[in-house]
């Protein structure tokens, strides 16, 4: 018996299964069908196309599909044998309607093996249409039906599937989390290096050291500690998941670094967790003081570590140079670098220019309002700092707010604009949503206003509190509160010799203070004016070379 080469007798058959769960002996069942088929009308089988796409999602690139279609239109084969036409497409009558279009151009036909349809019989046309939009509206109901599932039971705190986090597995019954036997104490040895303030290079470094591997065998890194720490669900908190399309085109979920929130605007429980939430909070702002952007890129990079309060911000008034920090005293950088043909130069004492800024922070701050918006940076900066979990919570809240304020706009423009409620049933239950979401509002506003009211880092009115807060903090800290409100500082040359009061001292600074024009450089009282000083502080002098 000889090869066959004439196209009308040679079919081709297409296979297909959505996803790579479902049983691959149904795909030979339905082969063996379409053999016999094939068979019976005295054909023979040039290839089998097989797929394990979805046939109904927007953006799938079905190259199996595709080279199937274009063998048919190309005229190496006269016949395509599926053994359901919901195997060949689910996007309803417009794909399938094009499909057929082709290959009656070409003479060509579509079997639908079990349906009883083939498309060299004009009567069929009609009933290939009917059972093309029956697939795509099945599929339609089902991936309606499967989402609501599943974004109901990850609110139930169901585990959505997939590989929980290092540390952690899903428990098959109750569907939580639950810790690893093997990976627990491992991951919680990472947790506790974290809330040490250890960067993630000193613990991924640490664990390679001691043979230590990942889930799948590799070395740590850097990033891997990073993610891990920024996973909701290492905290046994639901990650919130948000819909993309990879670069073949398929459409894919992926996990954000936010936790989700149930109707009441709380984070949703996944179970047990590496860390709890509050860890999860203090570590992430330990990462977060460690990350600066860059001016131009906007992209995150290591942020160096400041060793003095002025650093960056303090200005040599002879020659508009950077003042550094060098013992006791910070000193004109030209000058100590370049020499004198560089800048003449001067110095001063640490503790003394310290304690002037000490003094003009307070004295700035205590003239904002709590409507001023560098007073509110302010807070929310300290609140970072100071308290995250209030700050994490803080931010869950605003969110969880954003998206109830969303979901009323939505609401009111079905009813007025669209006009989707309609008759006295439809008025009720528009009435009694509006009702439900605005209680919503109304409960987390007052939450976070609480919240936010709790965890000010200062009361403007309150000079006590205010200084307070600055002699407790930590350098980087302070630097971040100076930040805030200040830009730079000149310090001008002292108008003669000898021992030097601070108040006089503050005379010779030149602020640039945020929102602000930056001050003349001349000797200026009034700087110093409203201005109390600190019994401790009084008896020290600034000695200016």
């Amino acid at each position: 018996m000889g090869i066959v080469t004439d196209p009308a007798k040679l079919c081709d058959l297409f296979l297909r299964r959505s996803t790579l769960q479902d049983d691959k002996t149904t795909l030979r069942a339905h082969e063996r069908d379409l053999r016999e088929r094939v068979v019976r009308e005295n054909l023979t089988v040039r290839k089998v196309w097989k797929e394990e796409l979805s046939a109904f999602k927007s953006g799938v690139v079905r190259e199996e599909f595709d080279k199937a279609i274009l063998a048919v239109v190309n005229g190496e084969v006269k016949h395509l044998f599926v053994w359901k036409l919901d195997r060949l497409s689910r996007k309803g009558m417009g794909q399938v309607g094009q499909v057929l279009d082709q290959f009656d151009a070409k003479g060509a036909r579509l079997v639908a093996h079990m349906d009883g349809l083939d498309s060299s019989i004009p009567q069929h046309r009609g009933l290939f249409a009917w059972l093309a939009e029956q697939a795509r509206s099945e599929s339609f109901n089902t991936s309606v039906r499967v989402r609501s599932t599943k974004e109901e039971r990850k609110l139930a705190g169901e585990w959505p599937g997939g590989q929980p986090p290092f540390g952690l597995r899903e428990n098959k019954k109750t569907r939580h989390t639950e810790h690893h036997p093997k990976e627990y104490r491992l991951s919680r040895e990472i947790a506790d290096a974290l809330l040490e303030g250890k960067t993630a290079m000193e613990i991924a470094s640490a664990l390679n050291e001691k043979g230590r591997k990942t889930r799948r065998g590799y070395q740590w890194r850097s990033s891997t500690i990073t993610i891990l720490a920024h996973s909701p669900a290492w905290a046994g908190l639901m990650p919130k998941h948000e819909r993309y399309t990879d670069k073949a085109g398929r459409e894919r979920w992926r996990a954000l670094d936010e936790p989700l929130t149930g109707p009441d605007g709380s984070p949703v429980r996944a179970g047990k967790g590496v860390v709890t939430p509050g860890e999860r909070a203090r570590i992430l702002a330990n990462l977060r003081s460690r990350i600066s952007f860059g001016p131009t890129t906007g992209q995150r990079r290591g942020k160096p570590v400041a060793r003095s309060l002025m650093a960056g911000r303090f200005k040599c008034g002879r020659c508009a140079g950077p003042m550094t920090k060098g013992g006791k005293q910070y000193r004109c950088y030209r000058r100590v670098h370049l020499g004198r043909s560089a800048c003449q130069g001067m110095a001063v004492l640490v503790l003394d220019i310290e304690r002037v800024m000490e003094r003009a922070f307070v004295k700035q701050v205590s003239s904002f309002t709590p409507e001023h918006a560098l007073y509110k940076e302010l807070a929310s900066r300290w609140l970072s700092y100071k308290d995250p979990e209030s700050d994490t919570r803080l931010m869950e809240l605003s969110a969880s707010l954003d998206e109830a304020q969303a979901r009323l706009k939505s609401l009111d423009d079905a009813y007025y604009v669209l006009g989707r409620f309609k008759g006295a049933e439809g008025e009720h239950r528009y009435e009694g949503m509006r009702s439900a979401i605005s209680a919503q509002i109304e409960t987390l506003s007052a939450e976070r206003e609480k919240v936010s009211a709790n965890s000010a880092f200062l009361r403007f009115s309150d000079l006590e509190e205010m200084e307070s807060a600055w002699r407790d903090a930590e350098l980087e800290e302070k630097r971040m509160l100076l930040g805030v409100v200040m830009h730079s500082v000149t310090l001008l040359p002292p108008p003669n010799t000898g021992p030097r009061s601070l108040w006089e001292l503050m005379h010779r600074c030149c602020f640039h203070w945020v929102g602000e024009k930056p001050q003349a450089h001349e000797l200026d009282p009034s700087r110093a004016m409203g201005v109390s000083w600190p019994d401790e502080y009084m008896p020290h002098w600034a000695r200016a070379a």
